[in-house]
Parts: C-alpha cells; structure tokens; sequence
C-alpha cells in the first residue's frame, strides 16, 4: 500500500472515531460500539471513505496482539497454570455443546451435512477482542467471571486450527486425513509449550540487559518487537496471531518488567485496537442488512440467547454462583472475529452461499454492536440481586456456633491477605467467618478442618445475613474483582450500618468510591508500601516512631490524597528542619562479638566522643537508668541513647551497631 494513502485512510478513521466517541460518551454507551458506528459509516458499504480495507485489516491484528500481550502479562504464569485444567474442562465443553448447537440448526435449516459442520464450527468463537477489551475496562479479568471468559477464548482461539484444517474436507475435496489433523493440533500445543519454555528463560534476560543500559526508547522498541515477533512466529507456525501474543504475555508476567512493558505498550495498543474494531463495522453491508433486517434480527437474537444459555449453563454445572454463571454467559455471547475468517474461508470453498455468508456477517457484526451493551446491563441489574445458591458442603450461619455470630469478623475472600488474616484471627481466639466463590478454596479448607466458612458471593444479601453480618464487628472484603468489592461493601453498609468494613484495593482511584459506600478503612496495596519505605527512610534519621505513625496516619486519614496531590511548601520543609535540630532517643541491641562487650562505660566515654548519652540499659529485662561509669557491657545488653541525630549516628559508630534502622 502506497504511504500516502495508508495515512489518508489512518487520518480518516480516527478524525471520523473522535465526533463519534465524543457522541457516545455523552451518552454512556461503550467505546467499542462508537469505533463500529464509525466503520459502518466510513467503510465501503456506507459514505465509501475507505473502500480497500487491506491494510486497515492489518492494524487491526496489531492491536488485538497488543491487547492479548498485555492480558498475558497481567494474568500471571503461575496463577494461569493453576486454572489451566479448568480453562480446559469450560472451553472444551464450550465449544463442543455451542458446534453441537449449531450443526443442528443447520440441519434444521435443510442444510447438508457438511454445511451443517460448518454451521457449528463458526457459531463455536467469541470475540477474544471485544471480551478482553471489556474485562480490562471493568478491570474485572482476575474476576471468576474474567478467568472463566478468558479461559473460553483461549481455548477457542487453538481450536481455530483444526477448523481450518477441516475446510477442504467440508468443500468436498480430499482434505486431510485424521492423523493429519491429529498431528497438527497435538504440534500447536507442542509450539505453545516451547515458545512458553524458551520466552520464560530467554525473554527476562534480554530485558535485564536493556534495563542495565537505561535507553527506555530502545527498552519500549524491544517489548514492541518481542510481542509482535512472537505473534509472528506463531502465525508462521500454523496458529493465530492473537495465541502468540498472549504466550509472550504470558511469559514474562512475573518478572520485574512487566508494569513498565505495559505502560510502554498501552498507548499504541489503544490506537491499534480501535482501529480493529472500525474495521469490524466496515464489512456491513448496509443494504443486504437493511433489505433483510427481520430475518438478521431474529438470527441475531438466536446467537445471544443459544451462545450465553450455553455458558450459563455450563459454568453453573462446574457448581459457580449465579451471578458468575450470568455474567460469563453475556460475556462470551457474540461472535468471535475468527469466525469471520472461517466464514470468509467457507464462502470462498462454495460450502456456504453468499445470502448464508452475508447473513452471518450483517447477524455478527449486531452482537459485536450488542454485547457491549449487554455486558454493561448484566454488571448494572446484578448488582443488587440474590442470585445465591448455597454449596451443600458448606456451613451456613444456623450451623455456626452462636457465640461466633455476634461481636465476630468476617472475611470475604481466601486468597493470600485472606487466609493470612484467617490464620492469625485463629492464633489470637477471635471468632470469625468466612465467604468465599471459588469452590476450590472451600474444599481446601474443609480438608484442614476448617468449619466457619461459607461457599458464595459475598455481595450478595443472603450470603452476608448468612455469615451474621447484622452481629459482626467487622468485616474483611480481600477479594481482587472491583465491582464485587464495591457491591459487597455496600450490600453490608445497609444491612449493618455500624460495621466497621476494611477494603483491600489495587486501584488508587477507587479510593473516594469506596469511602463514599462507606468503607471504614481503604489499603491501597501499592501505597501501603510507599508509607513502608517513607518510614524506612525516616528511621534512619531517627525520627521519633511516634511521629512515623502520626505522618503514616495523616496519609491514611487524607485517602491517600498526600500521594495523589504531592505539595511541597517552605512550613513542611521547616517543621522537618525542627524535628532534625531536637534531640532523639534510639536504641543500639550490643550482638555477639561486638568490640565494646567486656569494657566500662568511662572507658568508651561515648559523651566526650560524640556527645550521645547512654541513659538507660536493659538488662535481663531490668532497666538500669543513668548506670555509673563502671558499669560493663555484656552481650544481649539494650543501651538506650539520647542525644542531637548526629550525636546518635556517631555513638552507634563506636557501639559498634553501625545503623540499626537500616536493615
């Protein structure tokens, strides 16, 4: 494609993508369905702006490389594997029952055998595009809902290859034979395993060596090529781009590079996965879709209703909640954009006719429209519903012991903060209960004797009068999904006003949300670890831990705000310059080995040297105050020093302590 037009065609689409967006923002509709409007409008079958879509087609491949690459970095290696035999069970049945489903409205339609084939082949994909990009927009991917959708998708995207495979078999012609097909499937997962191996050792060591060299631009460059080299690579091989991508993702997730990979990437991802979705709205043909809009209506709605009760179905036979199952089944109710290379294939092999063809697309293209709306509603309406189903095996609140329901706590997730809290609550005899959604965590347990614990979604009123929220003291929301936090502390707040509800928090910008549902107390994960290394640095000017707790507490009493609006005034500066030039206390522990242990304190004369005073000595518990001048020191000695931040640093010198606070 000549530069000049590739820019003519770049410059139409986002000036045409701003008015649009600007429009549907005004009116809270989703992005994605603004970027499809404006492809309808500006493709060839609309204002005819942009008739030759070849290379917008591949734009729109880099930005879903981008978006699969950067969810692969955000899900975690480690964490992926561990769901891996359940993103397997849900994606296989997924995709078995949704082609059993459609190979038989193809017969019901008349269609030959293989027509029918084909029928289910491309009804089986969503979009991994317009799934992801919702997830990530709701920051809802490490969600039940999120893991179970990406789990599909993933498990949909390998299953494209033994589709395409089976085409010229389905047009009639010779077609592979079985152990062909065999082959190549069990060969994808052969190149998946190695890309993972090899990036998993390969990757981390390249970066390591640019991060040393401190060139960002050629750091930013370096992520940009290993993503899309590895889509490359696993095009080349026989699988999609969008696998590839996720892998490298994948990959390197738990290294220390993947925050600054993602905020490299983020921007040209954007741009790129907009560019896909107005490429999406682009192969409408308006007027085959206007001439025909009853019978694509009705087939619109046939997808929806078949794709999600599908889901739905499933994910509540693997025993989830039924918020989950609703929300997967909306999610993953569209169609995928490689059944539009399916189905491109298929008409281009006579399998199917060209009304069939453009049925489909005019009929797919609407749920692209749909979905996101859907998603939006689902999220919306099951906020406030009881949709609970109690596991059997698990407690409910009539079965625990009475004096565990009043004055108790409760701890609504077991992840890592969970089961710590859970564990120390058991050490220290406060009497506790615990909800939790994952099914897994609940027979883990059992299985370790554990009683108190209640199998559901803590956002959901019965869940919480369950596990005695109207009794308890306090309630503990450690649980990753945003949306579930915000509804469960909320839920709570009307049903026990005076409960005092702590929220874990990854996002910042959450913060003034939940303290306006009424949270009590808001950790922010990444600031709690800021007011750690400020206290840090303060201890090593010896500043009293009393006025560490008090500035760690101002922080915490302004939500945070100190850390999200730094001012810095000469007063700060000035009472900091106050705190330094008073005199200070600290302590210096006298460890084996330490020069001093054997001599008095007249003849270290730490005073005349440094001008610190010893004041107090703890030994064998006892405190000693203003101990003599012949006092000796002995191992495991404490001697309390008093003096100006100079003095102290001086006197711990010749203590032979070094700087305590430094460790």
């Amino acid at each position: 494609m000549d530069g000049s037009v590739f820019f003519h065609k770049l410059l139409i689409i986002l000036g045409f993508s701003i008015p649009v967006i600007y429009i549907f923002n005004k009116l809270k509709f989703p992005s994605i369905i603004g970027f499809l409007i404006t492809g309808i409008i500006i493709g060839p079958f609309g204002l005819k702006l942009i008739t030759d879509t070849a290379g917008i087609q591949l734009m729109a491949e880099i930005g879903v490389a981008l978006l699969l690459f950067t969810i692969g970095v955000e899900i975690s290696l480690a964490r992926f594997l561990k769901h891996l035999s359940e993103f397997l069970l849900t994606g296989g049945l997924q995709v078995f029952f949704t082609f059993l489903a459609g190979f038989f409205i193809g017969l019901l339609f008349q269609m030959s055998l293989m027509q029918a084939v084909f029928i289910g082949f491309i009804l089986a994909h969503s979009s991994s595009a317009l799934v992801l990009k919702m997830l990530k927009d709701r920051g809802d991917e490490e969600s039940p809902q999120g893991r179970t959708s990406i789990g599909v998708i993933l498990f949909q995207d390998i299953m494209v290859v033994p589709m395409m495979l089976l085409i010229p078999f389905l047009a009639g012609d010779s077609g592979p034979t079985t152990g062909v097909i065999i082959w190549k499937l069990a060969k994808s997962l052969l190149i998946i395993a190695a890309i993972l191996v090899a990036a998993r050792y390969i990757i981390p060591f390249i970066l390591e060596r640019l991060a040393y060299m401190q060139m960002r631009d050629v750091f930013v460059i370096t992520s940009i090529v290993i993503t899309l080299g590895i889509a490359w690579l696993t095009h080349a091989l026989g699988l999609s781009l969008a696998i590839g991508a996720f892998l490298a993702g994948l990959a390197i997730s738990d290294t220390d590079f993947t925050h600054q990979i993602i905020s490299d990437i983020n921007p040209f991802r954007d741009i790129f996965l907009s560019i896909f979705f107005v490429s999406f709205g682009m192969i409408l043909d308006l007027d085959f879709a206007l001439k025909n809009y009853a019978f694509i209506f009705a087939v619109t709605l046939t997808i929806l209703l078949l794709k999600a009760g599908i889901v739905i179905g499933l994910v509540k036979f693997l025993k989830y909640p039924w918020r989950t199952a609703l929300l997967s089944g909306v999610i993953l109710s569209q169609i995928g954009e490689f059944s539009f290379v399916l189905a491109l294939q298929g008409f281009k092999n006579n399998i199917i006719s060209e009304y069939t063809y453009q049925t489909f697309i005019s009929a797919s293209v609407l749920t692209f429209i749909v979905s996101p709306l859907l998603i939006a509603l689902a999220y919306h309406v099951l906020s406030g519903k009881n949709l609970f189903v109690a596991d059997k095996n698990a407690k409910s609140s009539d079965e625990i012991d009475e004096l565990q329901m009043k004055n108790h706590v409760i701890v609504c997730g077991l992840g890592l903060n969970g089961r710590n809290l859970v564990k120390v609550l058991k050490e220290t005899a406060i009497n506790y209960v615990i909800t939790d959604l994952n099914i897994q965590h609940i027979r883990d347990m059992q299985k370790a004797g554990e009683k108190n614990i209640i199998w559901g979604d803590c956002s959901n009123t019965e869940i919480l009068k369950r596990a005695g929220v109207e009794k308890a003291r306090v309630l503990v929301i450690a649980i990753s999904d945003r949306f579930l936090t915000k509804c469960a502390l909320s839920v709570a707040k009307s049903l026990n006003p005076n409960i005092h509800v702590i929220v874990r928090t990854k996002y910042v910008t959450d913060i003034e949300e939940l303290q306006a549902l009424g949270a009590d107390d808001i950790i922010p994960e990444e600031f709690e670890t800021s007011i750690q290394i400020f206290s840090r640095v303060l201890k090593m000017f010896h500043i009293p831990n009393s006025i560490i707790l008090t500035q760690g507490n101002i922080i915490r009493n302004k939500s945070y705000g100190v850390f999200r609006q730094v001012r810095f005034t000469q007063e700060a500066f000035d009472q900091i310059s106050q705190i330094l030039a008073q005199g200070t206390i600290d302590t210096c522990y006298i460890a084996v080995d330490n020069p001093v242990i054997g001599k008095s304190i007249k003849k270290i004369d730490l005073k005349a040297q440094t001008g610190a005073m010893i004041i107090n000595i703890i030994r064998d518990n006892k405190t000693i105050t203003n101990p003599p001048s012949n006092f000796v020191l002995k191992e495991a000695d404490q001697i309390i020093l008093f003096g100006s931040h100079a003095a102290i640093d001086a006197g711990l010198k010749i203590l032979g302590a070094g700087n305590q606070n430094g460790d």
